[in-house]
């Protein structure tokens, strides 16, 4: 039993995790770490982060009543997507990239969507995974409070609504 389960087990389903062929990474495969990423913006240039989070997304589930069955459950159909809100937090430095991006956005100087591309590397510096952010617009600013109390680094955050985040998957397969 024990055999049979070793050959046809979790290998079968797709993960890497348990594997041991030598064509991934000579032996036990790993998840990746995200500590070394960028994210490339339209408009901004590549720029290094603090943190990224908001990769999310949800698709609204319908409930459907047939007629003419008898039963009392609904159907589920599948209604829209929607995605969370990406956070982008770096320390903050005396160039207000962030900020005059925001801010244009705000007065009206730039209010076309840009897209971006987050990217997270390996030890070696190859690009091991990469997310696509489609027509991306902030929607909110801060910047870190100061305190004659407190020497820590000052972060600015910035807030971005957009329609879509999307895996690249040939990063992954080289």
């Amino acid at each position: 039993m024990a055999d049979g389960l070793a050959t046809t087990g979790i290998q079968e389903l797709g993960t890497e995790v348990l594997s041991t062929r030598a064509s991934i990474t000579n032996g036990l495969s790993s998840p990746l770490r995200g500590f070394r990423f960028t994210a490339n913006f339209e408009g901004l240039g590549t720029t290094s982060f603090k943190s990224v989070a908001g990769f999310s997304s949800t698709v609204d589930s319908n409930p459907y009543r047939e007629g003419g069955f008898g039963y009392l459950t609904s159907r589920k159909l599948p209604g829209l997507v929607s995605y969370d809100d990406i956070t982008l937090e770096k320390g903050l430095y005396s160039n207000p990239l962030l900020y005059n991006f925001f801010n244009d956005f705000l007065e009206g100087n730039n209010f076309t969507p840009v897209n971006a591309v987050i990217t997270v590397y390996n030890n070696a510096g190859e690009p091991t995974a990469s997310w696509s952010v489609i027509n991306a617009w902030p929607t909110s600013y801060r910047s870190g409070d100061l305190s004659a109390e407190d020497s820590s680094i000052l972060i600015e955050t910035l807030t971005l609504a957009h329609e879509g985040i999307r895996r690249d998957v040939s990063v992954a397969t080289g």
